[in-house]
Parts: C-alpha cells; sequence; structure tokens
C-alpha cells in the first residue's frame, strides 16, 4: 500500500515539475556552497541578487578569506542571520584552505566538518556537485513527505533516515527540488491549497486534518 502512495506521489510531482533545477544562479562548485549556506531562512530569489554583486568581490576561498567580516556582512545583510552567516562563511574558506587543498570535499558527511555547513546544506551540495543520490530535507521537504504521510518523524534527521530506507529507489538528483516546489506552490505551511492538490485524495493532514475540522467524512 506504501509502495503504491509513493508511485502516485512522484508521478503527480514528475507531471507538475517535469525539469525541476536548483534555482541559485553560480558558476563554481565554490559558489554553490556559498549560494546555499546564504539561502538558509531566505529566497533564491534574495540570495541571487546577493550573491551577483558578492561574486564580483569575492568567489574564492582566498578572497572570502581576505574580506573584513564587515564588508562582507554588508553584502549578505539582506539573508538574514547576516552575523552568523559571515563568520562561517570566512570559517569554512580558511577550512578549505588549510584541510582540503581549496577543494569541496565530495562525501556529504565530510563536508559537514565545514563551518556553516549542516546535514540538508550537504546533502543538496553534494546532490548539486557530485549527482550524489540524497534527500535534502529543509522546512518544505520535511512538510511535505510528513503531511502526506511517506513518513512519520519528528526532525529532519528523522525524516530523511526514514525517506532513505522506504524509498531509495527515489532519490535522484530532482526529488528535492520537486518536493520544494511542491511545499512553496501548493502545499503551503500556513494555508496548504488542499481543494486544487491532486494528492488530496491520499494525503493523510487533508484526510485527518483538514476535512476532520470540517466536519466531513475522509477520503478512503
Amino acid at each position: 500500500m506504501v509502495r503504491q502512495k509513493v508511485d502516485i506521489v512522484f508521478d503527480y510531482l514528475k507531471l507538475l515539475f517535469p525539469n525541476p533545477k536548483c534555482e541559485l544562479n553560480f558558476s563554481t562548485p565554490f559558489e554553490t556552497l556559498v549560494s546555499v549556506i546564504l539561502s538558509a531562512q531566505t529566497t533564491d530569489k534574495n540570495v541571487n541578487r546577493v550573491t551577483k554583486e558578492l561574486f564580483k568581490v569575492c568567489n574564492t576561498p582566498e578572497q572570502f578569506i581576505k574580506i573584513p567580516q564587515r564588508e562582507l556582512e554588508k553584502y549578505i545583510y539582506s539573508t538574514g542571520f547576516y552575523h552568523t552567516k559571515a563568520r562561517n562563511i570566512k570559517k569554512m574558506s580558511r577550512q578549505l584552505i588549510e584541510n582540503y587543498n581549496g577543494e569541496i570535499p565530495h562525501d556529504a558527511r565530510e563536508m559537514e566538518n565545514l563551518a556553516g555547513v549542516g546535514r540538508k546544506t550537504s546533502n543538496v551540495v553534494a546532490s548539486i556537485l557530485f549527482d550524489a543520490k540524497l534527500l535534502g530535507v529543509d522546512t518544505h521537504v520535511f512538510r511535505v513527505v510528513n503531511r502526506l504521510g511517506l513518513v512519520k518523524a519528528n526532525t529532519p534527521k528523522k525524516t530523511e533516515e526514514q525517506f532513505m530506507k522506504r524509498y531509495p529507489t527515489y532519490v535522484d538528483q530532482k526529488v528535492h527540488y520537486r518536493l520544494v516546489l511542491f511545499g512553496r506552490q501548493v502545499c503551503h505551511a500556513r494555508k496548504p491549497n488542499c481543494s486544487e492538490c491532486g494528492l488530496n485524495n491520499i494525503c493523510n493532514y487533508y484526510n485527518k486534518v483538514v476535512l476532520k475540522n470540517k466536519n466531513i467524512q475522509p477520503n478512503k
């Protein structure tokens, strides 16, 4: 039954988003990592506006080490948490030079040794750069797969672990973006567009929460 459900979900997501891709703009592996770090708690469009100017000044670890933190903070201010992001990016740049010869580690778990790089960031970057079959669980992915009932987890890490264990053959370089886009466009955090969602008949959230609140008999 679960296998049938996941087939329905991803057939539908493929129909909605046939060719999803990362919406961040970058031209080198290092720019990729910086962009993903900056994307936490902000939009990709905002990051692209920031990096369009930032990467003209700094786009290598060596250049980020040299730029004063306050100057870097001015460039990335609009991304939020700019003190922490600036500090982490400068530290991460130094770590890459001192420990990795300036190269991004290919292994996602190794990448987590870098400042500012958590599990979601490392999974996303490894998927983009090295075609790793990993699931980056951000707030959208966490919400969507739990609401649908593909997993039942209370943390992003547990969500990733359950999903990877149950559906390893569904994890490719596009699955993260399909789930993110679905979360952004349909399965919103506060007011999900359930009435127009093609998955509402098999969605745990719709049947157990939305219909229950309206005193309507759940779909079967």
